[in-house]
Order: C-alpha cells, then structure tokens, then sequence
C-alpha cells in the first residue's frame, strides 16, 4: 500500500476528526468532491465503513474537484478516489474534461450506486425545460470542477442548445453555482438531488429540478457523450422535497477508483468490506440504501477493475 503523499497528507489532517491511523498501515486517502456534496457523503462513509472493518485507516479527502484528486490517484499520491463511470473512461483515456490529458493507471474498485445529476432552478420560476433557460444568466466554466461542464455540455447539445445560447456566468464549482442560484444572480445550477449543497440552497430559496433528458433522441446522444450514462428517473419522496414531480436527470453509476499500483491486498481488502457491510453504508448516508453489492462488478466499456477487486469478485462468482 502507497502512503499518501505530503500535499494529500496536509488536506487530510486539515478535515481529519484526530482519529490515530494504524501505525503499520498509514492513512489511506480516498479524493473526493468538497464537504456539503453527495459525492463527499459518498467517500466518508465507505472510509467509515473499509476502516471499522480492516486493518486500514481511511479518510476522505475533500478537495476543488476531479481535475486536482483524479491526477494524484493516477500518480499514486493517493490509493482511492470517488468518481463516476464515464469519468474514469475520460480520465483513463484523455477525453471528456480530462482532453489531452491522459491518466492510464486510473482503475475501478467497485462500483458504489447509481447517482443522478441535473439543473435545479428555483420553485418559483418559469423555468420547465432545457429550452426555457435560453438566454438566462447560468453558470459555465467549472475551471475547478470540468466533469461539471463536460454534463451540462452534453444535455444541453442533446436538447439542441449549446453554452452559447446563455448569457454564461463563469463559476469555478457547482457549489458558487448554487449560491448564485440562492441569491438570485442565475437561473439554474447542475448539481446532485439529495446533497448537502441542494440542502443548503433549499434553505435560502425554495427549489426544484427539471427534465433535462426528454425523449429517446437525447438519451441516445447522452449516452454517447457520457459512456456508460443512462436516463435516471427520480420520484418525488419526502425526503427530497426539491423533486417535486418526476423527472428524467442523468444517471450512472458512482464509483470507488483507485491506481494501478494500488497494493493488491488493500485493494481487495477495501472491497470486501463494503461488499459484505451494506447495513453499516446505509447507516452512514441514506443514499448507500441504494447499493447493491451483486453490481459491484458492472463493467463500463473503456474502464478497467483493478486486479486486487478482480481478486474478491471471482472468489463470490460476480465476475468469471
């Protein structure tokens, strides 16, 4: 097992609650989106749950984005990170936001769960689809957070729209996007329903998500733009009362990764874990209700599963 690196090592005492790390074994980094995200919520519960059941010590990482931690698990300064299907094909062979910049030693862990992201608008506006934010200030750019860009980019070109059809208001993540939203300064946001940042929006301003996915047609030119993307239906539940109608986001599948000279045994071990704890995942965030070990081992044309989980998914027959 790598120990991580002194830049990744600082970020984690920064956030880190002064647990001790086992002394043979290190801390294990797992990169992952900024605190108040679902994708943070994500990696802190697997690392709750890989250090309550192994002899490793993990803690999430929250940083700007994938363009800083998807770099640093690809040079082996960190062991894991959270990500999502179609950015590890874009990571692994530099397309999408990581364009002319390839990471070939980015692998797959486990998938985690399926996860949806669309354009959240505030409850009170006119806005009902993709084409009613036509000449609305909405943000663009996401130099900190490119994947962002690289999705609104691909529903909007499906829905026949492109970022010169906004009055486009630069933002460096999804998060100043959101204040933007509460404060009234753009339209809408992309962002993830069920997250902490959707949460904090709420609080400020009443908000709801739209379709950004309608019809066969955008669904097939999604899917070609976001390998491995699918149309994610999300019903409207009590606890997520920002979707107040159904509506068709994009969906994948949320992914542990981890680097190809990631140690076989912690990788394995890391996967076993959570294989075997989906009760103590759902106990740490409500979206782990939503996992299902049997799909650990989904494969997505153009990722590649790090042998050490290969290991594991032989031996309880998910993989031949």
């Amino acid at each position: 097992m790598k120990i991580i690196k002194a830049s990744a090592l600082a970020a984690l005492l920064a956030i880190s609650t002064g647990a001790a790390a086992h002394a043979d074994q290190g801390l294990v980094a797992v990169g992952t989106l900024p605190q108040g995200s679902l994708g943070y919520a994500i990696a802190a519960g697997v690392a709750q749950v890989v250090t309550e059941n192994t002899d490793l010590s993990m803690r999430a990482v929250g940083q700007g984005g994938s363009s800083v931690f998807i770099p640093a698990l690809n040079r082996g300064e960190i062991d894991f990170s959270t990500s999502n299907t179609f950015e590890a094909v874009f990571a692994t062979q530099g397309t999408g936001n990581f364009a002319g910049n390839a990471n070939p030693n980015i692998r797959v862990a486990a998938m985690l769960q399926p996860f949806e992201v669309g354009i959240m608008v505030a409850a009170d506006s006119d806005i009902t689809s993709l084409e009613d934010l036509r000449g609305q200030p909405f943000p663009i750019g996401y130099a900190r957070q490119r994947l962002v860009g690289v999705m609104q980019d691909a529903v909007f070109e499906a829905a026949g729209l492109s970022s010169d059809d906004l009055d486009g208001v630069p933002v460096p993540n999804f998060v100043e996007g959101a204040k933007l939203l509460a404060q009234g300064t753009v339209a809408g946001v992309m962002l993830a329903p069920g997250s902490g940042v959707v949460r904090q929006t709420m609080a400020q301003v009443p908000v709801r998500f739209i379709t950004v996915i309608d019809g066969e047609e955008a669904a097939a030119a999604v899917s070609r733009s976001l390998p491995g993307s699918y149309v994610g239906r999300v019903e409207p539940v009590d606890r997520m009362p920002e979707i107040t109608e159904p509506v068709d986001l994009i969906g994948y599948q949320y992914a542990l990764l981890t680097h190809a000279d990631a140690s076989d045994d912690t990788v394995y071990a890391a996967v076993k874990a959570l294989y075997e704890n989906k009760a103590a995942l759902a106990e740490t965030h409500g979206s782990f209700r939503r996992f299902d070990p049997s799909r650990m081992a989904v494969t997505v044309e153009g990722s590649t599963f790090h042998p050490g989980a290969e290991r594991f998914y032989r031996e309880v027959g998910l993989i031949e």
